[in-house]
């Protein structure tokens, strides 16, 4: 199995070689769980280009801290309760977001069986998971300069994939899908909003992913930088495939 892993992310390295990397610049950025992982990775990457960014973290910023760019701000802000998020609701406004690329998350504990769940915990992932990105839609909305939400989810939160267990991650992924495939009924049709499965990404939430967090990101900004309306309101893969909800 080891051997076989190594040789998929071999091949998905060699694959991404071959494949344009599309840039965004000048725009104002809101990126959630930028000390590591995809979030890390989107910001480093943005950074480059002129972007000013919003890099909320919880409570660690040691490694976003090292990225030396007056553009970007870091806002430390537990998001297990989203009532947090309104203590920066003048900041994200006077930010004048025009994307929004809500990546932070939390697995929630290994066993997760039917029998096993702990509603405080579960709690504690959704807050994260799903009402911390909306309460962050809502008040990024109020500048009135929206044009793209993106909310990562993953497959394990899609209805028509699922193979049970793990009812607090599943369940709140697929709340995620639900309120986003919400939202572009709601929303003014010029905001491209989605969600998308960034695939089987190595982070320290899963130690063996097959896809770099780098890569990752790189494929985040690649759709972003098209802002394909025919992707509202769907979930994407990081190909712009359009999944099963």
């Amino acid at each position: 199995m080891g051997i076989l892993k190594t040789l998929k992310r071999k091949f998905l390295k060699i694959n991404s070689s071959f494949s344009k990397d599309l840039k965004i610049s000048k725009e104002n950025i809101i990126i959630t769980g930028a000390n590591s992982g995809i979030g890390y990775q989107l910001t480093k990457i943005l950074s480059d280009f002129d972007n000013n960014i919003l890099a909320f973290v919880n409570a660690n910023d040691n490694n976003v801290i090292n990225i030396k760019n007056e553009r970007v701000q870091i806002i430390k802000c537990d998001f297990s309760n989203p009532e947090n998020i309104k203590n920066y609701s003048n900041k994200i406004e006077n930010f004048k977001p025009n994307i929004l690329i809500n990546c932070a998350a939390v697995f929630g504990s290994e066993n997760q069986n039917y029998s096993n769940i702990d509603t405080k915990e579960f709690s504690s992932v959704v807050n994260i998971n799903v009402f911390s990105p909306l309460v962050l839609i809502q008040n990024s909305l109020k500048a009135n300069c929206l044009r793209q939400i993106i909310n990562i989810s993953s497959l394990m939160g899609s209805m028509s994939e699922n193979a049970g267990n793990y009812y607090l991650y599943r369940g709140s992924k697929a709340l995620l899908n639900s309120i986003t495939k919400n939202l572009s009924h709601d929303l003014n049709k010029s905001i491209n909003i989605f969600c998308l499965h960034p695939g089987d990404v190595k982070t320290k939430m899963n130690t063996g992913g097959l896809v770099s967090a780098e890569m990752a990101a790189q494929n985040i900004i690649n759709i972003c930088s098209k802002n394909n309306l025919n992707y509202r309101g769907k979930f994407i893969d990081s190909n712009g495939k359009i999944l099963s909800w």
